[in-house]
């Protein structure tokens, strides 16, 4: 494979599903780490692509948004790996919150085919709510509000004041990128403004982002490293970085 056709194969993956890893792309092309790390050093001079540990993320900006099913088939493993995590950190007779987004939906997911029971599980997504719907033991409440049809989340004063009457003993975020200098952040005000609320009304903040989020930064702010109690990601992240959010104060699980 000649280096533009490299260039090439990276750029569609990032316009695909927004990051590469350094390994994926070593096998793909069948070059050391170090010569693929030397290609994205060069890509990002020239303003093409952002690196990030261990990788590299698109150059869209802060401002991207991916919609639901863009995102539905993306790190799938991974996704799941987390879900399983954060099952485990539900106990029964428990009230929590699901955040909109591919990870947990896969959540809500096993809370149907668990065998953990007498949960109440609140909503601002209506993919969401349908499989929760799947079983009939769980109450689940739906906040309400503006509808965003591209990720099936619920926004907006009318979210806001159904969640102005509720208290969870867990509140499961997600977001579209974390550093450690920024925290977590998403692309779309509103939406950060309905995360910043639920992580308010829950006496455990858990947030869930794959390994593919980390190293950028969106537009809005959802809460600095801090402003968390977990971090739920998965086996890529390295200690290192897993120890400097522990130094912050923030748990990390790197479900497998």
């Amino acid at each position: 494979m000649r280096q533009e056709e490299r260039r090439s194969y990276i750029l569609k993956q990032l316009n695909d599903k927004s990051s590469v890893t350094v390994s994926e792309l070593s096998e793909a092309f069948e070059l050391s780490e170090v010569s693929v790390r030397k290609l994205l050093v060069s890509m990002e001079q020239e303003g093409v692509l952002k690196r990030t540990w261990g990788g590299a993320v698109s150059a869209y900006g802060s401002l991207r948004e991916f919609s639901h099913q863009e995102k539905e088939f993306l790190h799938k493993e991974e996704k799941t790996a987390i879900a399983r995590a954060a099952y485990d950190c539900i106990s029964d007779g428990e009230a929590v919150f699901l955040d909109s987004g591919t990870t947990t939906i896969q959540l809500a997911r096993l809370m149907v085919t668990g065998p953990k029971r007498n949960i109440m599980v609140c909503t601002n997504s209506i993919h969401i709510a349908m499989e929760l719907s799947k079983a009939g033991d769980l109450q689940v409440i739906v906040t309400g509000g503006e509808l965003r049809a591209n990720i099936y989340s619920c926004v907006g004063s009318l979210a806001a004041a159904a969640l102005d009457q509720l208290y969870f003993d867990k509140g499961f975020v997600t977001g579209n990128h974390f550093t450690l200098e920024h925290g977590f952040t998403t692309p779309i005000p509103a939406e950060a403004e309905l995360k910043r609320q639920v992580l308010k009304a829950s006496k455990e903040k858990f947030i869930l982002m794959d390994y593919t989020k980390f190293g950028d930064d969106s537009l809005v702010s959802i809460a600095p490293p801090e402003g968390v109690d977990v971090l739920i990601t998965d086996w890529h992240m390295p200690k290192s970085v897993a120890d400097e959010f522990l130094a912050k104060g923030v748990k990390v699980i790197a479900a497998r």
